[in-house]
């Protein structure tokens, strides 16, 4: 006959690697690549009152991992393109960021097999937008504005079925900083914090997913962002794409 102080050890120990490997099978990781166009629309004070719109190639990467009751992406972009207004020739922009999300999940943890799945959680978003009014001119006339800024953000994914999945999720800023050159006030640049209900920083982006194999699949993702700021004037960018790309699971 076995110990029973024994048989309980062991099985402790077979129940622990079973929860260990199920719990390893609930998680996965996860590389993405993007590529798409990019209406662009820019109302910059410092330069002029009018608006600069035009549409521009986007490029971005994404690494994410997903567990049981969390999940997080980490993803960066990059976006070429060169807005004109009405009264002016073309400008060029260049435009970066890079945004941190970390999501806990809300819907029950324990019932997987439920299509509908929401998160909730904090993101950390660091923008940058370069624009040189005329590029073909020998004066500088670049305009630059960077952000960091930490908020709440959200995501609700419905799975229509095992390979087709709707993804959908939102920013809004709570706190940040911006910096902004104050070319015709002081000479001087500018390091400010502000929040959300003054300068607010949002986003959306909506993302279908196909799985055409165990290891692959095709994604198609819109996204918008809009960012403005006041002082010493007034910078509003609103950024939209459409991208293609893939991912791969690990």
């Amino acid at each position: 006959m076995m110990d029973p102080s024994f048989r309980k050890i062991l099985i402790c120990v077979v129940s622990m690697t079973v929860f260990v490997r199920v719990e390893a099978q609930q998680q996965s990781r996860y590389l993405e690549f993007h590529a798409g166009v990019a209406p662009l629309q820019i109302k910059d004070y410092f330069y002029s009152p009018y608006t600069y719109r035009g549409t521009g190639l986007r490029l971005q990467g994404m690494y994410g991992q997903e567990r049981t009751k969390t999940q997080w992406q980490l993803e960066a972009g990059y976006t070429q393109t060169n807005p004109q207004s009405i009264v002016s020739r073309k400008a060029s922009t260049r435009l970066v960021d890079l945004i941190l999300n970390y999501h806990w999940r809300l819907s029950p943890a324990r019932q997987p097999e439920n299509r509908l799945q929401y998160f909730g959680g904090i993101g950390l978003r660091l923008l940058g937008n370069s624009t040189n009014y005329s590029p073909d001119s020998e004066v500088s006339t670049v305009q630059a504005t960077a952000a960091v800024s930490l908020g709440a953000s959200a995501l609700v994914s419905y799975r229509f079925t095992p390979v087709h999945r709707l993804q959908i999720q939102a920013f809004a800023s709570v706190v940040s900083a911006v910096y902004r050159p104050d070319y015709d006030y002081n000479d001087k640049e500018q390091i400010a914090a502000t929040w959300f209900g003054k300068n607010p920083i949002l986003a959306v982006q909506a993302r279908y997913q196909y799985q055409f194999s165990r290891k692959y699949q095709a994604t198609c993702r819109y996204q918008m962002s809009y960012f403005k700021y006041d002082q010493p004037r007034s910078v509003i960018w609103l950024r939209q794409s459409v991208s293609i790309g893939i991912q791969r699971s690990f």
